[in-house]
């Protein structure tokens, strides 16, 4: 059985710790967060460098047996008028 999750990759532009997160809450939401390294606080959407499409294999027990990386996709970035 296949499952996919939509992820983006992050990086604070004040120390360049890279974080995973849910492409929604990076792409949809926008959301600032705060580095775990420094404690800046940084908008994840402006700093995201990858976003992919994660695929998950699971047995019929509902245990993960393989991931891989199935596409990466684009970010949309928002324009300023």
């Amino acid at each position: 059985m296949k499952t996919w999750l939509d992820v983006s990759v992050l990086r604070c532009p004040n120390c360049g710790r890279h974080y995973v997160e849910a492409s929604w809450y990076v792409v949809e939401m926008e959301a600032d967060i705060e580095c775990g390294e420094c404690g800046k606080e940084f908008n994840s959407k402006k700093n995201a460098l990858d976003r992919v499409l994660l695929g998950f294999e699971i047995n019929e027990g509902g245990k993960l047996q393989k991931v891989e990386v199935a596409k990466h996709l684009k970010i949309e970035r928002t324009k300023i008028v």
